[in-house]
């Protein structure tokens, strides 16, 4: 069976909750199967090598024991696009792809491959996401967000960059659509991708805890000191509350699981927001942590108390507004530590995509 390229039309889309779905469906089906991330933009240490952060993820999910190099060939450290431009050599880098995919792929059935942002990403160096699914033989599916308008006009480019360079694409997954709207988008996205002569293979709901992050992730995006609560920086955000306002308002907008953003020396707010628990609501659970700003160290006794009580505490050198500004801008990534957020994917793409049906329609292009 031809590898399956997933490509999106830009970043941070949904192609990791589809590839995750994708991996367990075809495993489900009693197939072996490969995940080979050919180009990585973001990578971290793993096995003495530098791994793109998504390969990483399918192979702790999955234990896939392929070596580290061959599912991710090519890392993009930086200054490596200036070198190439000047010293450009094609045959290289794309031989090193192709080396990967063919030990890869005596060892599986079927190889899923992810791709990185819009079709035409990795063109500097002569990997873009078309000239890859090219190489490897690939057909594609296109991941875009959803909406109407957007998706139509967003999947119209990709799919000529694609076509343009032969590959075949089986249609589009739409993804991070509000379940109100389901019906409407599904049913004219459709009719739109006819139009463009491609297809709508399925449509996945919007799940906003998919987004949710933990407060390690924050910290370290932050680049935040940890003041105490180690221990609970696993714990999940669902909303951010920016304490600038008067200790009673703040209270009043307090939930389960709220992160809180306040300058180090508002101890009034520190405190409110520690006591803060809206039992009329249900809720049981402290915040999530908090976070204070403008390098302001709050008191060491009311750190001692956050302690006592559980509380994650984060130190941040910027003012307020550049904190809370910087949070709102923030997009976490699945990781191979969110566990719940990896099982939670697979059961949303197992209801929503025909897996067998996409299956067929690559054999059937083979």
């Amino acid at each position: 069976m031809k590898p399956l390229y997933i490509s999106a039309t830009m970043q941070d889309i949904g192609k990791t909750t589809l590839i995750l779905g994708l991996l367990q469906a075809c495993r489900d089906l009693g197939l072996n199967v490969g995940y080979m991330k050919p180009v990585g933009q973001v990578f971290v240490e793993y096995e003495g090598l530098r791994v793109d952060k998504d390969a990483v993820l399918a192979r702790r999910a999955f234990g896939l024991t392929d070596h580290a190099g061959d599912m991710s060939p090519v890392v993009i450290e930086r200054g490596f696009t200036e070198r190439y431009v000047f010293h450009r050599d094609p045959s290289v880098l794309q031989s090193k792809v192709l080396a990967s995919f063919e030990r890869l792929r005596a060892a599986h059935d079927f190889i899923i491959v992810e791709g990185t942002g819009h079709a035409g990403v990795g063109s500097c160096f002569d990997l873009s996401n078309a000239q890859v699914a090219a190489l490897l033989g690939a057909a594609v599916v296109i991941v875009v967000e959803g909406g109407i308008g957007r998706a139509i006009d967003e999947t119209a480019p990709n799919l000529y960059l694609f076509q343009k360079h032969g590959v075949q694409v089986l249609g589009v997954v739409l993804n991070k659509v509000l379940e109100e709207k389901l019906d409407k988008v599904k049913r004219t996205v459709a009719e739109g991708l006819r139009h463009l002569g491609t297809q709508l293979l399925g449509v996945v709901p919007y799940r906003e805890q998919l987004g949710f992050p933990r407060l390690d992730q924050i910290a370290l995006q932050l680049r935040a000191e940890v003041l105490c609560g180690e221990e609970s920086l696993g714990n999940r955000v669902f909303r951010t509350v920016v304490a600038a306002m008067s200790a009673q308002n703040v209270c009043e907008r307090i939930t389960g699981n709220t992160l809180v953003v306040t300058p180090g020396d508002r101890i009034d707010n520190i405190i409110v927001s520690a006591l803060a628990c809206p039992a009329e609501l249900g809720e049981t659970e402290h915040i999530s942590g908090l976070v204070v700003t403008g390098g302001i160290r709050p008191p060491v006794g009311i750190i001692s108390l956050l302690e006592m009580a559980g509380i994650p505490v984060l130190l941040c050198q910027e003012d307020t507004y550049i904190v809370a500004t910087k949070l709102k801008e923030l997009r976490f990534k699945i990781s191979p530590q969110d566990t719940d957020k990896i099982e939670a994917a697979k059961r949303l793409i197992h209801d929503s995509i025909d897996v067998q049906a996409l299956l067929a329609a690559l054999a059937a292009d083979k």
